[in-house]
């Protein structure tokens, strides 16, 4: 569902693999939202969020992973 959107369960598997930055799509008509929970128990990872339209976050994780970070993604490749 769009809301409530990207919660922490779906962030626990990218976590797992200690990522520095984590890109997050909100789909191609940015409909999908996120809890803040989601960005808190990011914030207290230390973890960076990229939170863009799907295009963008795909663009932004190609360019994050060519550069050799250790980035993780949830792209919604819908509305």
């Amino acid at each position: 569902r769009h809301v409530p959107g990207i919660q922490p369960a779906d962030i626990d598997e990218l976590l797992a693999h200690d990522p520095a930055v984590v890109v997050l799509s909100r789909g191609r008509e940015q409909r999908l939202q996120a809890c803040p929970e989601s960005f808190a128990m990011l914030d207290e990872r230390g973890v960076e969020v990229a939170w863009h339209e799907t295009s963008v976050a795909i663009k932004a994780y190609n360019d994050l992973a060519g550069q050799g970070v250790r980035v993780g993604a949830l792209i919604h490749s819908t509305c």
